[in-house]
């Protein structure tokens, strides 16, 4: 898969996470629909968001910088569609992407019931 169309995350703050909400009209997938935070369309919250990893291949370069995520919530919490929207490098994507396929979430929801929503995270290696 193309990294440009995987979901942007992102960690800033010295790996501390930094989630924003897209906000725009819901968009179809063959998955059901897909929101945008905003409106009737409340965030999902971070139950659970360990920070990345520093690559062992970068450490010794000294490398530092942010990687943003797109990622979807599904209503049963579990983060997926993972796009990068800001690279760093290979392995610091490579790192984001795999903490956040840890994470858990309580849902969005639109009308106090979960549905999937995007949101971008910042994750920051320093």
């Amino acid at each position: 898969m193309n990294r440009q169309y995987l979901v942007v995350l992102a960690l800033a703050f010295a790996s501390l996470p930094s989630v924003s909400f897209c906000q725009d009209n819901p968009s179809a997938t063959e998955a059901g629909q897909i929101y945008k935070v905003g409106g009737s369309v409340k965030p999902p919250q971070a139950l659970y968001s360990p920070s990345p990893e520093y690559p062992k291949s970068e450490r010794d370069k000294h490398h530092q910088g942010a990687v943003a995520l797109r990622i979807v919530v599904g209503v049963d919490g579990l983060p997926r569609d993972i796009a990068v929207t800001r690279s760093l490098s290979d392995d610091f994507d490579q790192a984001a992407i795999d903490t956040v396929k840890r994470w858990k979430f309580s849902p969005a929801t639109k009308d106090g019931e979960p549905v999937a929503a995007y949101i971008n995270v910042d994750l920051s290696f320093r």
